[in-house]
């Protein structure tokens, strides 16, 4: 009785060895059926191939020209570029200053987030020379960051330890409007690459809003 005991033992074990293999193949076969579905559940990376150039436009469409971008206007002006909700400041300084644009070279353009931990307006905006505090400076209030407008957002004072980035904007002297068409370095607060992490304009313009 003892041997037929162990006989059955032996079997059962077996028995035991086959099932678990099958239960493992099963579950490799379930899980590879399973790999391409999961492909729909992950967020693809969006963005755009290359900068697109866009045209500043108002919010009705129309073109936006220089006697519509007011100089020194304590106003938050913005526009989105090189993909939506990526919002940059739109500035006439009314002076000629690196980088400028328009018919003086005032009119320039910089990332609205801000390097040091990407804060938005308007914690973070342009005050105006003559302003009470920070007059002529992007100030960003969320920590202290201080940039200068009028030389390439350059930095005046930390926390942060990269400049603002400065939009590309170029200029048609002949129907006076404006285009922007590409990101000078750093990037942009939050991305590893200007082109990518957000989602692509859908035309060939951009918005400009005062906040």
């Amino acid at each position: 009785m003892r041997c037929i005991f162990l006989n059955d033992e032996k079997i059962d074990e077996s028995k035991r060895k086959f099932l678990k293999m099958v239960s493992i193949g099963s579950a490799v076969v379930a899980f590879a059926g399973f790999v391409p579905s999961l492909s729909y559940l992950i967020p693809r990376s969006v963005g755009v191939k290359g900068f697109p150039t866009l045209t500043l436009v108002k919010p009705d469409g129309t073109p936006i020209h220089t006697s519509d971008i007011l100089p020194n206007t304590p106003k938050i002006v913005l526009f989105e570029y090189p993909l939506l909700n990526e919002p940059n400041f739109l500035l006439n300084l009314d002076k000629n200053v690196p980088g400028g644009v328009g018919p003086k070279n005032s009119v320039v353009a910089y990332s609205a987030i801000c390097e040091h931990l990407g804060c938005i307006p308007p914690s973070i905006k342009y005050y105006p020379p003559g302003s009470p505090e920070h007059g002529g400076y992007i100030f960003c209030a969320c920590h202290g960051s201080t940039y200068d407008p009028f030389d390439r957002a350059k930095i005046i004072t930390g926390p942060t330890v990269l400049p603002q980035p400065m939009v590309l904007l170029t200029y048609d002297i002949a129907s006076d409007t404006y285009r922007a068409t590409k990101m000078f370095k750093p990037v942009i607060y939050g991305h590893k690459d200007d082109l990518k992490g957000g989602s692509p304009p859908t035309t060939n313009k951009t918005i400009v809003k005062v906040l």
